[in-house]
This record gives structure tokens, sequence and C-alpha cells, in this order.
């Protein structure tokens, strides 16, 4: 078994195995490739770790390298999602084996912190991953809403308006994760398709980040003046049974939909963070949250 960064020749295979067991093996659609497309790519080969016997690829992960600020300062990150390891070959440890490889590449390339999400924490604590969420799922039933369409809410593309979204993220977190336009492509699961809402009035502005999958609406992101809110919240409402909501406990956007929505909300404990450098602590980690919008 040979532990090494992915080849551009093994890329598509990688692909097709993963597709199968975190796509289309779910009844889902839409390749990872095309969900992720800076992070499936011949530019991000060597944050793509794979287990290889002989030509077979048996276990992989990948990884997304970020920018993060916080209070001016600016540190790196890397997040680590697609963990797979082919079910024959499963109970071997090579799961563990690309975890640790992982974060010694991570290390040496002078990233400060690592983060991952999943529901099998205990797997990843043997390995010095931390487990700390603030993160929280809402969900309200829309379907005896139907809201009339707020005719003053607008619908932009979303790569080509990355830096206004950006201004208003900025103006508003004193800690976040840096995007550039191309990280605006991504298309979480389950979601099939993602769209920005714009509302401004008398010179106030926010948006919202809206996913789509059949009747349903996944709001991963409600940012900027609470004034224009209700006009983005009445039009993410329109035409679907049910919105779920990725949000932080205590942001603006989880205040005011709590007091003006029929919202219920519940913890998402699933983050699990690893220090990779002396610039970060848990007791600094413990108060990040990085948007769903924005994992793999």
């Amino acid at each position: 078994m040979e532990i090494r960064s992915c080849q551009l020749s093994e890329l598509d295979q990688l692909i097709q195995l993963l597709d199968e067991e975190f796509i289309f093996g779910k009844g889902r659609i839409i390749s990872l490739r095309q969900r992720f497309p800076t992070v499936f790519c011949r530019n991000n080969l060597h944050n793509i770790m794979i287990c290889a016997d002989g030509e077979e690829i048996v276990s992989a992960l990948a990884m997304r390298q970020f920018d993060w600020r916080e209070n001016g300062e600016t540190l790196q990150g890397a997040m680590i999602g697609a963990v797979y390891t082919h079910p024959a070959h499963r109970k071997k440890g090579l799961s563990s084996r690309l975890l640790e490889a992982s974060a010694i590449q991570l290390h040496e390339q002078g990233v400060d912190f690592g983060v991952l999400w999943s529901e099998q924490q205990s797997f990843y604590a043997r390995l010095g991953w931390v487990p700390s969420d603030c993160g929280v799922l809402g969900k309200a039933e829309t379907g005896d809403l139907m809201p009339e369409p707020s005719g003053d809410v607008t619908i932009l593309p979303l790569v080509a308006n990355a830096p206004r979204l950006e201004g208003i993220r900025q103006h508003q977190l004193n800690s976040m994760i840096l995007r550039r336009p191309d990280d605006y492509r991504q298309l979480p699961v389950p979601a099939e398709s993602v769209n920005v809402l714009w509302h401004e009035n008398q010179g106030k502005a926010a948006y919202a980040l809206l996913g789509s999958s059949g009747e349903t609406r996944f709001l991963y992101e409600l940012a900027g003046d609470t004034a224009c809110f209700l006009a983005l919240w009445r039009e993410a409402c329109r035409d679907c049974r049910q919105i779920l909501i990725n949000d932080r406990a205590g942001s603006p956007s989880f205040h005011w939909l709590t007091d003006q929505t029929g919202v219920s909300w519940k913890n998402k404990s699933l983050a699990m963070w690893l220090p990779l450098s002396e610039r970060v602590s848990m007791t600094r980690l413990r108060q990040w949250h990085i948007p769903y919008f924005d994992r793999i």
C-alpha cells in the first residue's frame, strides 16, 4: 500500500469512486467534480491524498486550504472531507494512515489548523481531533405561508457579485473564512442549485445564499442589514414546502430568525479541529464557525 498525492491520470477513477459513495449511491445527483470544482481539479491534486494498491485506489481524502481572518490577523486553515475507503479494504486502518499523513503534510506547509465534520467523532478523536461546534440547524415548514413575491428582491449572478458579498461579510464578521470568486461556485450536497438573493433599500443592503432541491430550500447565509431580512426571508420561502437554515448560534441572522419566524433550532455538533501551529489554540478554535456553504 502506497500513500501519496493523487495523480492527474487517477482523478477520474477517484471521482467515480467518491461519487458512488457520497452522491449517486445515495440517490443524489451532480458529481463532486461539479459540486467542488476548486477541490477535485488539476490545481488541487497535491491536496488529494490516496492510498493505492498498485493501480487501484483503495482509500482517499480531499483537503482544501483557505485563508481565515480574525480581528485583522490572517491564518492558514485546511478542511478535510470525502474520507473514503473501499468496502473491501475497511477495518485496516487506511483512513487513519491517510489522516496522519495529511496532518504531517499540512504542518510542513505552514498550515495553522485543520477542520472537518463528522458524526463518527470518536474515530477522529483518537487521532488528535477535538470536537467543538457552535453551528445550528433551523427548520421551518413554509407550505402554509405562501408569501407574496417581493418585487424589490433580485437574483444576482453569484460569482460575478462575490466582491459585493465579501464586502458585507467583512464588515459584519470579526472572524471568517475569506472567499475568492471561484469559491462561490460550490454546490453543497444535496442542493441542485444555489442563488444569491439581494435586497437594497435606502442605503441598506443584505443578501441570502439560497440552495434548492425540489420543494426544499437551504438558507446557507443571511447577512447584511437586518432591516432587509424580511424581504429576503419572504422570497426564500416562496414556492417551497420547507426551508432548512445553516447558521451559528448568536449571529444576527440567528437572532432575527428566532424572533421573527417560526424556525425551530437544534445543535449540529459535527465540527472537529486540529491545531497545527503555535498560533492557534483550542481555546481560540472553539469560538470559530465555518459556514456550511464553504465545507467539503
